[in-house]
């Protein structure tokens, strides 16, 4: 992960009720009136007093700060299942390993997304998408959305060029905003809160796997069997159509 919101550049918003006496700081957190957070897109409604973090790609996107890198990583997950699909994978599998974590500082802003709140067994696997069917023709899913994923840029090639059949993608949650960084704890310190639920599970990796033969489309099968079965069902392909309809 390379994007570099670390807090220049106005990459850190947060949005007051009150003007406050001072409209900027050495944290670089930009201070915005709370009507000016319908000119943004949010995963729910603006809290005054969270710092938000633009989004590298959009960014009139804006992720609560303790939600970032987790948005980030699954943004990328996102990503490769496009990359996969268009590629003309005939199976993607893809698991995910969540931990779950406690934290008491701060409170929960908004509602977070995607996130399992509650204790359950750490570090396990679970499959969170299992998509099989005939497959297609591939076609160049570039540009990429994350250019600084250079995995994605090879299987693309490997699969256009060199008849690759089976890709590989490990996308680890980076640590870039923690919580309980340098700079989360200077916010904290400063009287910001950074959108903190008490204890939840966090996707902390994910890895897909996609094959682009019906032969190798076999051999995830040892992936779905080293799992557990996800919170919710793993959401199976629209390349079954092309079974049930008989083409």
């Amino acid at each position: 992960m390379t994007d570099a919101a670390t807090g220049t550049g106005r990459q850190l918003i947060s949005f007051f009720q009150e003007p406050p006496k001072r409209s900027s700081n050495s944290l670089g957190v930009e201070l915005l009136p709370i009507e000016q957070a319908n000119g943004f897109a949010l995963p729910g409604p603006a809290v005054v007093g969270i710092v938000y973090v633009r989004h590298p790609i959009d960014h009139r996107e804006l992720i609560p700060f303790a939600d970032y890198d987790e948005k980030l990583a699954q943004d990328r997950y996102n990503e490769a299942l496009r990359v996969f699909t268009q590629l003309g994978a005939a199976r993607i599998v893809a698991a995910s390993r969540r931990q779950t974590t406690k934290q008491v500082v701060g409170r929960l802003g908004i509602r977070r997304l995607g996130a399992d709140v509650g204790v359950g067994k750490d570090a396990t696997w679970s499959l969170t998408f299992d998509q099989e069917g005939d497959g297609g023709v591939p076609t160049d899913p570039r540009p990429l959305r994350f250019r600084d994923e250079p995995m994605l840029d090879a299987v693309c090639d490997g699969v256009l060029n060199l008849g690759v059949r089976k890709g590989r993608i490990q996308i680890t949650r980076s640590s870039t905003l923690g919580v309980d960084g340098e700079l989360g704890l200077r916010l904290k310190k400063a009287g910001f809160k950074l959108g903190v639920s008490g204890t939840k599970a966090t996707v902390t990796e994910f890895v897909i796997e996609a094959a682009f033969t019906a032969d190798a489309a076999k051999d995830l099968d040892a992936v779905v069997a080293r799992t557990e079965p996800a919170p919710i069902p793993a959401r199976r392909s629209l390349l079954r159509r092309n079974i049930t309809r008989g083409d």
